[in-house]
């Protein structure tokens, strides 16, 4: 019995693959570490402030690269592009910064990961954003897209992935995955939408026309763990869209927000000039919710990944019990 249990062990070791995940402490993070942890992964997060004795530091990484028994890095690095701050708003120095921050973090990140890679690494998986996708009412965007340098968003998200250059092809799988606005309960835009459309004050962004690629926050994590668990043979090296296979219009989102929240008669009366936002986000990052893309998950249906949320209904309905009227996709 005793051998037996031993045998048993040795067997459930060996199958426990590492996975180190930088920046590792954000929303997307968490729950992708929690889903790695409940399947048998040991994950090891990189952040600035270690909050457990098996995390890492950056300036661990700097000195002494990552463990040497690392099966796969994820790196989910860099400042929130959405953060928002008083300062944020009336100082252009501040401003200015955060614009060199967004890009620095980024880079010096990526850069120091690539570099660090054990031989023991099999896939590399970087963050990347639909900001690379130049804005667009009317076309629709794949993987398969020539990049051009448009504006801030195209750049930042040109640099990233150029960053991700370095492993051997051969040995590494290297992925870039190109995320969407990510709706999660915790943070980011559906939780600053929340009170102003449970009010009933919630409307259109801008026209409202623009569209809204966007992704449970649940599909994030799945994607990247599925891409992690996947061979090599499925494709799933270079970028990779990470969107739901259903994107729309911005305005029709925020109807379905008001219906989903049971929100007063008052719904969809009131938007939000396009130079609000400017005012208070800067027009670089205001971009971002004024001037969409409509991006499409080929790369990750072809390769089997199933969503578990592809429709707004089915993502609104599980944040907040109430699924709103069909929407239109097109």
């Amino acid at each position: 019995p005793i051998c037996s249990y031993l045998a048993y062990c040795m067997v459930t070791m060996a199958a426990i693959k590492n996975v180190v995940i930088g920046g590792g402490t954000g929303v997307v993070g968490r729950v992708l570490s929690a889903k790695l942890i409940a399947n048998n992964y040991n994950v090891r997060i990189i952040s600035r402030n270690p909050k457990s004795k098996a995390d890492l530091s950056w300036e661990t990484i700097k000195d002494s690269g990552l463990p040497k028994d690392t099966h796969a890095v994820v790196n989910l690095s860099g400042r929130d592009i959405l953060e928002m701050t008083p300062k944020l708003i009336y100082s252009s120095k501040a401003y200015q910064k955060l614009l060199e921050d967004l890009i620095s973090t980024r880079l010096e990140a990526t850069k120091l990961l690539v570099k660090s890679l054990p031989d023991s690494t099999e896939k590399f998986i970087s963050a990347s954003a639909i900001g690379y996708y130049k804005s667009d009412l009317n076309r629709t965007y794949t993987e398969n897209y020539t990049h051009v340098y448009d504006d801030f968003l195209t750049r930042l998200c040109g640099k990233w992935e150029e960053a991700c250059n370095g492993p051997d092809p051969k040995k590494v799988q290297n992925t870039q995955v190109r995320i969407g606005g990510v709706l999660s309960k915790e943070g980011g835009a559906l939780a600053s939408m929340y009170w102003p459309h449970r009010l009933g004050l919630g409307g259109p962004l801008g026209t409202g026309r623009q569209w809204f690629s966007w992704v449970h926050v649940v599909d994030v994590a799945n994607l990247f763990y599925f891409i992690i668990t996947q061979p090599a043979s499925k494709g799933l090296s270079g970028p990779i869209n990470c969107t739901a296979p259903y994107p729309v219009r911005q305005a029709v989102f925020s109807s379905a927000l008001s219906d989903s929240l049971s929100a007063p008669p008052t719904a969809g009366m009131f938007s939000v000039p396009g130079f609000v936002l400017n005012g208070l986000m800067g027009r670089d990052r205001a971009a971002l919710l004024l001037e969409g893309r409509r991006v499409l998950p080929e790369k990750a249906l072809a390769a089997g990944f199933k969503f578990e949320y592809p429709r707004v209904e089915d993502a609104l309905e599980n944040f907040f019990g109430k699924r709103p009227k069909e929407v239109v996709t097109d």
